[in-house]
């Protein structure tokens, strides 16, 4: 089940707490706040906790978080008044519609946006929120001297994020080549976060600092560059020596369990399993959730061998659970690392009277079915899941997994038709339309939805993909040729002709009419 995903909504959303704004032009922060420490913003929260933590750890500075899902704004605001922190602020909404009235230019001294979705398809380009403008807009309102930090586990998208912001003649990339930090001890892991470093995801960190002044860039620090000149002075020791060295200034600088157990892995296999043992206890105790914990008993096991401190670290987890997926994953180690079928049937009930959203229902019969086997719970959890489903991604992407997982075409045909139903836009629709070609081979529903969401397409990348999809699914070459006589119409930005160029050489295999194209991206700059 892949991940499903959100896109802003223009519905309105209001919260009647004193932490919640719903303001239409710039508000008086220092009114809000009670003072005038410095305002930081971070964008597309999900459902808080970096931003609760950063909270609590800077208590005189003040936080602002963006985002556009309600379930999510009402999880913060209610964390917000159990821990009584008095220096955050909501606001519901896109982003880019929100930063030009909430801040004036060089108000916030600083701006987070961990993991935005890459919406890594093509067709699906418009949907990314990092792009040229809104770079552009959050350089503008820094602070001299303020800083940006992201971070992706989508390497495509990493490069276009750094594409874009190196580009931003106010900002200053605060790593040298190639652009990237791997990893930022200052600030705290997000669980999402967690999850990429334990499963052994590489993450993409960057920095920016707004320039003092245009032309004039900063000092720059890198995290090599730091190793660097911290290693001179090992040129002379043995290379145990070195390792050792090496081992304990990252156990000094590990900032949290999550750290503390990459080390322990590392000393379990340099074969010191004492120090390995030590290091395992300390990440015990800086455990911050049942993901820390759940991960920590799976290393403790497999790297020590030890099964009875593993099942005292398991209880933990579970005393530690919040959600559906905390207790799903739970169960998932329990059966892989113990065996113990019977606690993951107990885990996995508990999951499912939990489910936070569709995507984690769809994840919960997936894991039952390849872990306990039992397809009846698999469907019974499915089920669960059409109730629970509202948009276009639920019942798509149900459809396909109820096609792969259970092979019923008959129901994923109910699920496609929900799914077209509720569409929104021609990538949508064009989504659903490879799903009915490759899942169910049903063309003349294909070329019904093509044709829907030919009259949805609203730019030149609609246009071009739609072709491109014909192409490949219907190998229909003249209805293709005219969407991409629509694309080169509609065309208005030098990457959209390159788009196009590309997709006729390569698909359609006109290289006259490719030339042509080119020549107007050319243009465009002549």
């Amino acid at each position: 089940m892949g991940l499903l995903t959100a896109r802003p909504s223009s519905a309105k959303f209001v919260m009647e707490d004193p932490c919640f704004l719903d303001v239409g032009e710039h508000p008086d922060w220092q009114g809000q706040f009670g003072n005038s420490q410095p305002v930081k913003l971070e964008i597309g929260f999900g459902m808080g906790d970096f931003l609760i933590e950063m909270a609590t750890r800077e208590p005189h500075s003040n936080f602002v978080g963006i985002d556009f899902s309600q379930d999510g704004i009402r999880k913060l605001l209610i964390r917000i008044k159990e821990l009584h922190l008095n220096n955050i602020r909501v606001v519901y909404g896109d982003v880019r519609e929100k930063i030009p009235f909430l801040f004036q230019d060089g108000e916030l001294d600083t701006v987070y946006i961990n993991f935005p979705d890459p919406w890594p398809k093509k067709r699906h380009f418009k949907r990314r929120l990092i792009k040229p403008a809104l770079v552009t807009l959050i350089a503008r309102k820094l602070t001299l001297e303020g800083h940006v930090y992201l971070a992706t586990d989508s390497e495509p998208y990493a490069h276009e994020i750094l594409e874009y912001f190196n580009a931003e003649p106010l900002l200053q990339n605060k790593s040298q080549e190639p652009g990237f930090l791997f990893r930022r001890d200052q600030l705290p892991k997000t669980k999402y976060e967690k999850s990429f470093i334990y499963a052994g995801d590489k993450i993409h960190y960057l920095e920016y600092s707004r320039r003092a002044a245009k032309g004039q860039p900063g000092e720059i620090v890198s995290s090599a560059q730091e190793e660097t000149n911290g290693l001179a002075e090992e040129k002379t020791l043995s290379n145990d020596e070195m390792l050792i060295k090496k081992f304990k200034r990252t156990e000094a600088k590990a900032k949290d369990a999550c750290d503390l157990q990459q080390l322990g892995g590392h000393l379990a296999y340099a074969g010191d399993r004492q120090w390995a043992e030590k290091v395992y206890q300390k990440a015990e105790a800086m455990a911050e959730d049942s993901l820390d914990l759940n991960w920590l008993a799976y290393n403790v096991s497999e790297t020590l061998g030890d099964k009875d401190w593993a099942k005292k670290l398991y209880d933990k987890a579970e005393a530690r659970a919040e959600s559906s997926l905390d207790l799903n994953w739970l169960a998932y180690s329990v059966s892989e690392t113990l065996g113990d079928k019977s606690r993951a049937r107990k885990l996995y009930e508990k999951a499912e009277n939990n489910p936070q959203n569709i995507r984690e229902l769809c994840d919960l019969a997936d894991s039952i079915s390849e872990t306990l086997g039992d397809q009846e719970w698999q469907i019974k959890v499915y089920k669960k899941a059409e109730a629970m489903a509202k948009e276009h991604s639920d019942f798509y992407e149900l459809a396909d997994s109820v096609c792969a997982k259970l092979g019923d075409k008959k129901w994923a045909r109910e699920l496609y038709e929900k799914a077209e139903d509720t569409a929104q836009d021609s990538s949508d629709l064009h989504s659903l339309v490879e799903s009915l070609a490759e899942n169910l081979g049903d063309q003349e529903w294909a070329k019904k939805v093509y044709l829907k969401a030919e009259s949805m397409a609203q730019d030149s990348t609609d246009f071009c993909c739609l072709a491109e999809s014909l192409l490949q699914n219907l190998s229909d070459e003249e209805w293709a040729r005219k969407l991409y006589k629509k694309a080169e119409d509609q065309a208005e930005e030098s990457f959209e002709y390159r788009w196009l160029a590309d997709s006729l050489s390569e698909l359609l295999g006109d290289k006259e009419w490719a030339e042509q194209v080119c020549q107007k991206a050319k243009n465009l700059f002549s």
